[in-house]
């Protein structure tokens, strides 16, 4: 208190409230209502949670070469209630989306003598993966951060004497890190650098339709109704847009990039020579 330091780094208000109530309500950030007007789209209920306080590491490090930040996990449920046609009045359509890890790492440091504005950081950068499912996600496994959901099939259309069912998986995400240059004005003015996964789909809910298993079950009473299947995966697709366009709302919301990751580098130190035996 009262003295700079020699290293250190800047956050903002915002930054830091956002990271206190992360800590104080881990369990459920969101859990409410929308209706965004999108074509095809009744409303949406959405429950978002995010993954404990990550392990050996923080959202801000100093250090030297090799030190690392690592983002834990944000995980969305969006139950999508779709407007139908025909004998399929709606469509129950959960959309599960998760934000796995993603990674910075201090590759290199140059620095510049004795013009110190001329040096630079370089920050090797991986989006973490995201993991998207069609099926019956619960509460339960939204905030069991031990281990990744894998859902059973969801009822999505409910006729009283037959049912359709459906899962679906799709996911995205680099393997190798990406390098991410700093200039010293860059670090001086706090530029922030957003790193997109570069092998992702166009469209998440296209994949998901495209990976789509549909089940009909018949009940004792029920009679086969021909081209059911045919016609819900026809209500989808005619709503992929609309059901993208809810994902990246909320996901926008709540401030995170779909595969993305953003890096500042809020410091840099060229002094403290010392000498070595």
């Amino acid at each position: 208190m009262g003295q700079k330091p020699k290293v250190g780094a800047s956050v903002s208000v915002f930054d830091l409230i956002s990271t206190v109530a992360q800590i104080a309500n881990g369990n459920h950030q969101i859990a409410t209502s929308i209706n965004l007007g999108l074509p095809g789209i009744a409303n949406v209920s959405v429950i978002a949670t995010i993954g404990e306080r990550p392990v050996g590491s923080s959202w801000i490090a100093i250090g030297t070469q090799g030190v690392s930040v690592h983002t834990a996990q944000t995980r969305i449920l969006a139950t999508i209630n779709v407007l139908g046609s025909g004998t399929v009045s709606a469509i129950n359509l959960p959309v599960y989306v998760e934000v796995a890890s993603g990674t910075a790492t201090l590759s290199a440091v140059s620095c510049g003598h004795p013009n110190i504005s001329t040096s630079q950081v370089t920050i090797g950068v991986t989006p973490g993966i995201v993991d998207a499912w069609i099926g019956n996600v619960t509460v339960a496994d939204m905030t069991n951060f031990t281990t990744k959901p894998n859902p059973p099939p969801a009822t999505l259309v409910n006729l009283g004497l037959a049912t359709v069912t459906g899962r679906a998986h799709a996911g995205m995400g680099n393997t190798t890190p990406t390098n991410v240059n700093f200039s010293y004005s860059d670090i001086q003015s706090g530029t922030k650098k957003t790193v997109t996964t570069t092998n992702f789909l166009s469209s998440l809910t296209g994949s998901l339709l495209g990976d789509l298993s549909l089940t009909i079950n018949l009940g004792p009473l029920g009679l086969p109704i021909p081209g059911l299947g045919a016609l819900v995966m026809s209500i989808l697709n005619g709503v992929t847009s609309s059901v993208d366009q809810v994902l990246a709302s909320l996901l926008a919301t709540l401030g995170i990039g779909l595969g993305q990751v953003d890096v500042w580098v809020l410091g840099i130190r060229c002094d403290g020579a010392v000498l070595v035996n």
